[in-house]
């Protein structure tokens, strides 16, 4: 009985085996191998002509990039370009509509919408396609090849992949340049003092309006806006003075970067706003008496930069690797040392209390890339931003116990008139600070020892809940001077 079931199963397996092999396997790749209006390698071609009822748009491969050569020479968008290809190249034939139809008209073919004509890297053609209406339902197109008399049913995305104007095409690029290879950047907003950072090295210095260490990271940060700035239409092309409408008579900021061994320099002027508020577009100007263009509004704020922006806020630079013991005490005299013994960090006087090192080491590197958010003060007076008697004092020392630098921070304020200031000890900058950075520095002990099981979780932290000292067998004390356990 087991071996009838056995073998009528196997039969069963078998069977549903050859259907899948004899039936659905052709159908699946017959549906694979769909049919395209045009057979022919998107690799070999050389040319594309578009023609539409009132224009006629031509593009040429050269060197291995695509230029339009008619109605004007212009640079294109290669990535554009690569699109429409596919769209010609990947057009379904889904069906013949009409082997021979008495009028063209109904289906749009009399006057097509496009008509696409192909070159080959040998100089031959592939037949002409023109694409005439959309059909109402189905998400489908009319189509004609050459002069076949057949109309036949493409898809809806072959129509409008087609149909691009002489902008779509264009490449939208305002600015080139390579970043590793820009040597200066010079930025005038309005009537301020212009910015000039030049690079030396790996990194940037700010050379005006004052002399002094820039943040690599803004100034390539900068760069790379000016480089992905793309252009949303054109607007004026003539290299005549500009339409004062345009507000570049004076620009409202002029940004020079200057690249390369021959030190080329480029230039953009941002101007006004477009007067058609809904598209929220800025007018700019590539050199002076060059091509006006639109660009996102947004960009305004993103270039409109002052010195500030670039200086390097970094409130104490040390190397990590020699960091031995840090030390931080509250505004209340508090303190407790994070040290680093045997390539771990440890918490001094934790007794059995259980380290946690990732977290430290966490803590120590938010120390070592802390960064204040503006400049307050640059005149050394510590005491009317109250680092005077921070609520947060961190002393990095280096293995040997000597001294790396000290953080203060303070804060003034509650509510929305809370303002947080940080400085390195014996410096004259004094920095603002993010609320979100300060808690990431506004750690107590607690924070740094596993919680063992049913001990409370830890309370705030010293500056924010304005905690008094440790005692001297390491417990912190509670706001009420109770010790707590750790």
């Amino acid at each position: 009985m087991r071996f009838r079931s056995t073998l009528v199963l196997a039969l069963l397996v078998a069977a549903v085996g050859a259907y899948l092999w004899l039936v659905e396997r052709p159908a699946v790749e017959k549906e694979s191998e769909k049919k395209t209006l045009l057979t022919i390698d998107r690799d070999k071609v050389s040319g594309i002509v578009l023609e539409y009822p009132e224009s006629r748009i031509e593009l040429a491969k050269k060197d291995g990039n695509w230029r339009i050569v008619a109605p004007r020479d212009l640079e294109a968008d290669q990535t554009v370009v690569k699109s429409l290809l596919g769209a010609i190249a990947d057009a379904e034939l889904k069906k013949t509509i009409d082997e021979k139809p008495e009028s063209l008209a109904p289906f749009g073919l009399d006057k097509p919408a496009a008509t696409v004509t192909l070159t080959l890297e040998d100089g031959s053609h592939p037949p002409k396609v023109s694409v005439g209406k959309t059909t109402p339902v189905g998400y489908s197109a009319y189509a004609r090849r050459d002069d076949e008399p057949a109309v036949l049913l493409t898809t809806a995305a072959f129509h409008s992949g087609v149909k691009k104007d002489l902008k779509d095409l264009r490449d939208k690029t305002v600015l080139t340049f390579q970043d590793d290879a820009v040597q200066e950047l010079r930025i005038r907003a309005g009537t301020q003092p212009e910015v000039v950072l030049r690079k030396e090295g790996d990194g940037w210095v700010l050379v005006q309006p004052s002399a002094a260490k820039a943040d690599t990271t803004q100034v390539r940060s900068y760069l790379s806006t000016l480089r992905a700035m793309r252009a949303l239409d054109f607007v004026d092309e003539d290299k005549s003075p500009p339409d004062p409408k345009y507000g570049l008579t004076p620009p409202r900021i002029v940004v020079a970067v200057v690249a390369g061994d021959k030190k080329e320099e480029q230039k953009l002027l941002v101007g006004g706003a477009s007067t058609d508020t809904a598209k929220k577009e800025i007018y700019v100007e590539r050199g002076e008496g060059g091509s006006i263009f639109t660009v996102g509004d947004y960009l305004f704020t993103s270039l409109a930069k002052k010195p500030s922006d670039f200086r390097d806020k970094t409130v104490l630079a040390f190397e990590k690797d020699k960091v031995g013991s840090v030390v931080v005490t509250d505004a209340n005299g508090g303190s407790y040392t994070l040290e680093k013994k045997d390539g771990k960090w440890t918490v001094a006087a934790a007794g059995e209390a259980k380290p946690k090192d990732m977290i430290i080491d966490r803590f120590v590197d938010d120390l070592r890339t802390l960064k204040g958010a503006d400049i307050a003060s640059e005149a050394g007076d510590a005491s009317q931003f109250g680092l005077d008697k921070p609520a947060i004092k961190i002393d990095v020392r280096g293995a040997d116990g000597g001294a790396l630098g000290t953080i203060l921070a303070a804060q003034r304020g509650t509510g929305q008139e809370k303002k947080l200031y940080v400085a390195a000890a014996g410096g004259k900058t004094v920095y603002t600070l993010n609320d979100y950075v300060f808690q990431r520095i506004d750690k107590r002990r607690a924070d740094f020892l596993e919680t063992a099981p049913g001990t409370p979780a830890p309370g705030a932290s010293p500056a924010a809940a304005g905690a008094t000292a440790d005692d001297d067998d390491g417990g912190d004390l509670d706001a009420d001077g109770d010790a707590d356990a750790d």
